[in-house]
């Protein structure tokens, strides 16, 4: 609009506006120029310039404007742009907040979770270690009364062991005590007999008296259980070592039957009488 106007404005300058070249001559008020029509030709090219003014000053107005609109765009399209990278910067910083924030949280509660698992597996760590805790002690004292109690038999192994090579050594002396008795009987007996012998000659009757005495030293008479007086006696009563017992009476006494000594032990003696 603006250059339209320009142009008018200067196809217009120094040309008539209104009439022809005719209006510069005379007008049928006489011949020359005329003054009137110079003024009113003057008129309205001030006019025209007045007009032209206007425009150009609008132009500018509009131009101005224009610029200004365009100038006010750019500016709220920066404060715009500058907003939203504001606005951007300020939602990503509060991302980065609210994700620490979650990290944090979420830390905290696998710190939580891991420290009441961490109770749990205490707690029942100590009642296990409690049990196992009881069972060795259990385990000890039992341990411990097993080797007292082995402690013990050995101890009764020993005195059994002494006892048995005492009883050993008192059959032995009980043995040869024996064999003595007999061969002492033996010997009285072999005597007997010849006394006997040598005497019958004189009287029958001495003789007779003599084979009864003879009888009466024979061991085996000697050897009648004290108790029964019909079986032989078998059976050593301890510790008077009296042989004076047979198998059937050894467990009715509790007590020797010759010196009325308390009875401890006895034993069986084996006694083969020779012919």
């Amino acid at each position: 609009m603006a250059i339209q106007a320009q142009t008018l404005y200067s196809d217009n300058i120094g040309m008539p506006l209104f009439g022809g070249p005719l209006e510069w001559v005379d007008s049928g008020c006489g011949g020359g120029f005329n003054p009137f029509a110079f003024s009113f030709q003057q008129q309205k090219l001030q006019q025209f310039q007045e007009q032209q003014r206007v425009l150009q000053l609008q132009y500018l107005q509009q131009r101005n404007q224009t610029l200004f609109s365009d100038f006010t765009t750019n500016v709220k399209n920066r404060e715009f742009v500058g907003c939203f990278d504001q606005q951007k910067q300020d939602i990503d910083h509060y991302m980065r907040l609210q994700n620490e924030r979650l990290r944090l949280l979420l830390q905290e509660q696998r710190k939580q979770q891991l420290g009441v698992i961490m109770k749990k597996i205490e707690s029942r760590a100590s009642v296990l270690l409690r049990q196992k805790d009881e069972e060795i002690a259990r385990a000890a004292n039992r341990t411990m009364e097993l080797q007292n109690l082995l402690k013990k038999l050995e101890m009764e192994n020993q005195a059994w062991q002494r006892v048995a090579q005492e009883n050993e050594a008192k059959v032995v002396s009980l043995n040869s005590t024996l064999e003595q008795l007999w061969e002492s009987a033996s010997l009285g007996f072999n005597n007997g007999a010849e006394d006997a012998g040598s005497c019958c000659e004189v009287n029958k009757e001495v003789t007779k008296t003599e084979e009864e005495e003879v009888q009466g030293r024979n061991p085996e008479a000697t050897m009648v259980c004290k108790c029964c007086n019909s079986q032989s006696s078998c059976v050593l009563l301890l510790p008077c070592r009296h042989l004076c017992l047979c198998k059937d009476c050894e467990p009715l006494l509790d007590s020797c039957p010759v010196c009325r000594t308390s009875k401890m032990a006895s034993i069986e003696a084996l006694i083969f009488w020779g012919e």
